[in-house]
Order: C-alpha cells, then structure tokens, then sequence
C-alpha cells in the first residue's frame, strides 16, 4: 500500500512524457510538411467567368460577356495550386428577385479542390443592368447595292417567309430600335435569275446595323427574277483589219475590249441586226511596228443608240520576220593590246551565225560584222578569250549571233621578241 502513491506518479509521469513526444513528434511532421509542401498565395492564371441567370422574363443586357469574368488570388499547398483547374472554380452572382434596372450584386466563389481558399478576388462586387425581354415580328427588306448589267431588268426580290415577317427577339430597348431584317443584293453579275440563302442583319429606321437581338429565322431564301430588256441587245464586235504589215513583217497577235457592245432599239431593228458589228477601218498597210489603236464600232442603222462607250481599244502586235545569214572567214581584231606587246589570235579567221529580223539582215554585208577579242590586263603568254561580235555597231536590236569557235587562243608576246619561224 506504500508503494502505490510512487507507482501512480510514475505513470503519470510517463503518460506526461509520451504526449509530449506525440505533441513534438506532430511540430515536426507539421513543419517536415510545411517545407515539402508549403502553403503558397499566387494569382489564378486564367480569368473565370461570373454564371448569373435573371428571372424569367429579364434579360441581362450588361456587363457584356467579355466583361463577365473575374481574377482570383488562391491560396493553398504548392500540391494542390499545381492541379487546381479553372473548371474546378465556380464564381456566381444571385440575380432571384431583382427587377429591371440597374445593381450591384455579390460574387461567391466555390473551390471543388480541398484545402484551397479564395484570399480575394477582383471585383468583388459586379454592376449589372436588367431589362424586361421582348418579342414582335419586323418586316423583311431587301437593299439592292448593284444593279444587273445594262441590258437586264429585274423584279423586285421575293422571300420564302410567310407575310416577309421574322421574329426579332431580346431587351424591351434593343427590340425597339429594330425597324426590319434586312439583306443586301449585289446583282452586278447576274444575267439570269438570281436565288440563294442569305442572312438577316437587324437594322434600325436609319439602316444602321443592331446588336445584340436575335431574329427567327436568321436565314431566308430570296429570288430576284432577271431578264433582257427587249430593247436593248448585246453584240459581239471585231476589230476591221484591212491590207497586211510590209513585206518582211508579220502580225503575230490582236486583242481588243470590250469585245461586245450594247445596242438600243426598238425590237425590230434589233431583231435585224448581224450577230457580229465591225469597227472602222484598221490599215496595216505601213505599220511596222506594234501599237494600240480607237477605233468606233459602226451602227447599220442611225436610229440604233449604243449604250456602252462607242470606242473599241484594239491592240495590234506586228513583229519583223526573222532569217538566219552565215559569214564565213571574219577576220578577228585584237583589242585593249598593252604597250610593249603584240599579239597572234589562233584561229584568225572566224564563222560568224546570225539570226534576227529579216529586213534588217537581207542587206547585211561582212563589212557590217566585227569581230574581236579583248587583251586588257592580260600578260605575256597564250590566253583563251571569248569573242565579242558587234553588228553595224550595235544598231541593229533584236539579233542573236554565234561565234564558231567559241573562244580564241590570244598569244600575247613582247615587242622586242623575235617573231615565231613559220615553216
């Protein structure tokens, strides 16, 4: 029985000194943590968008859905901002009960990965604007940009949509500025009846374009009929080419525009006109060269009016006939000789092959042709040398001209050398 107040202080000094082994075990373990993965503060990223839903009946008309997002600031392990995602963060706004006008409301936000906290976010507080929804049927317009060619008339354009009515849809003020759904028409091309889908833009009494509705349907079928006007025809035309080029040359092309015309008339002279007019004369008697000639289309009949510019532009490309003429035995000149010393070409003689225009070339003679090689800047001893060929100086364009041998052994030796023994 003596023995039993030191056995109880025993334990209980022992259960002492176990939680406090458990309580310093646990500081490390929080602390050992805490430096592997410590609690970090950090900016999300990603901005997260604000879902809101009004009432039946309201619209949320602002702030636009780019101006619907917020940021955050989380806080939370480095673990676990590393595998946080924004679709894990819902940010919401409660809009039950408000009506139209303008409010301030609350945003909450809700992490789905634990531990992470929001520390702040920016803004915390959204402005918002209501408007009461509204819906009315609007009329249908169809704004023609370009007309159908001259020559084409057209119907006004028809739409697949009962009574051409479509629904506009959205805020009580946005509706109300709606005056029609339109579609524009650019008929600049069209030459038989035009049909297709086309998209309807809301626009106001002044055609200005407005957001931010919806229109049901958003897409119609329009039909514009065209056809030819009965007294206005569509002509082919030809340029009227008299006489040919001078002998030795030839015309290598010929274009012109327009290359059809319009004429008015009443439908029986119109009826008796050819399928093709013709232009004044083009007399190619002299030309030598190519040129760009206006010439006017000519009417049959002088009652007959033409709609489009009466001048025709014709292009004409009149080129020279080539041939070819064979030299033989040019002798070849040395030129750009140093001082001090003399030169032997080897072959001295040359076969010069020229191809150009035939008037040009039919009246060439050998005298015509030089034929030489250039020594400048070259020291004593045997060079191979291109030959150069002018052709009465360079006055004659267009020719091209072969040297037979392409290239020229030039021996250049010093004045005061013995010329070589000829066998």
């Amino acid at each position: 029985m003596r023995t039993r107040p030191g056995f109880n202080r025993t334990m209980i000094d022992n259960l002492i000194w176990l939680g406090g082994s458990l309580v310093l075990a646990l500081f490390v373990w929080v602390i050992a943590n805490f430096q592997s993965d410590p609690i970090e503060q950090q900016r999300f990223p990603d901005r997260i968008p604000v879902q809101m839903s009004p009432d039946a009946g309201l619209l949320l008309t602002y702030p636009p859905p780019s101006g619907r997002q917020i940021s955050l600031v989380v806080r939370a392990p480095r673990s676990v901002l590393d595998l946080l995602t924004s679709e894990e963060i819902e940010v919401t706004a409660d809009l039950s009960g408000l009506g139209p006008g303008e409010h301030s409301v609350e945003l909450h936000a809700e992490l789905a990965r634990q531990p992470a906290i929001v520390a702040d976010m920016s803004p915390r507080l959204l402005r918002v604007v209501l408007e009461e929804a509204d819906a009315r049927q609007v009329p249908l317009r169809a704004v023609v940009i370009a007309e159908p060619p001259t020559g084409f008339s057209r119907e006004e354009p028809r739409f697949d949509v009962n009574l051409n009515q479509v629904e506009v849809s959205g805020s009580a003020s946005r509706v109300a500025s709606v005056a029609a759904a339109q579609v524009t028409l650019d008929l600049s091309q069209q030459r038989v009846s035009y049909q297709a889908d086309a998209r309807l833009v809301a626009v106001d009494a002044d055609g200005n374009t407005v957001t931010d509705v919806t229109l049901d349907p958003s897409i119609v079928n329009v039909r514009v009929d065209i056809q030819r006007r009965d007294d206005v025809r569509e002509i082919s035309v030809r340029p009227n080419i008299e006489g040919a080029p001078p002998e030795g040359y030839v015309l290598s092309s010929l274009s012109y525009a327009p290359q059809a015309v319009l004429v008015s008339g009443s439908p029986a002279q119109l009826a008796g006109l050819p399928d093709v007019l013709a232009t004044q004369p083009i007399a190619l008697t002299d030309r030598r060269a190519s040129f760009d000639i206006a010439v006017p289309v000519i009417l049959p009949d002088a009652d007959l009016l033409l709609l489009t510019d009466q001048m025709i532009t014709v292009t004409v490309e009149i080129n020279p006939l080539t041939m070819n003429r064979q030299f033989e035995g040019l002798m070849v000149e040395v030129i750009g000789l140093d001082a001090g010393l003399r030169a032997r070409a080897v072959p001295k003689q040359v076969t010069v092959l020229i191809t150009g225009p035939q008037p040009e070339l039919e009246n060439l003679t050998a005298s015509d042709i030089r034929v030489a090689v250039d020594a400048n800047g070259l020291d004593e001893g045997t060079h191979a040398v291109t030959p150069t060929v002018s052709v009465r100086q360079g006055q004659i364009a267009g020719v091209n001209v072969s040297v037979l041998p392409a290239e020229i052994d030039v021996e250049l030796i010093s004045s005061g050398t013995p010329p070589p023994t000829r066998p």
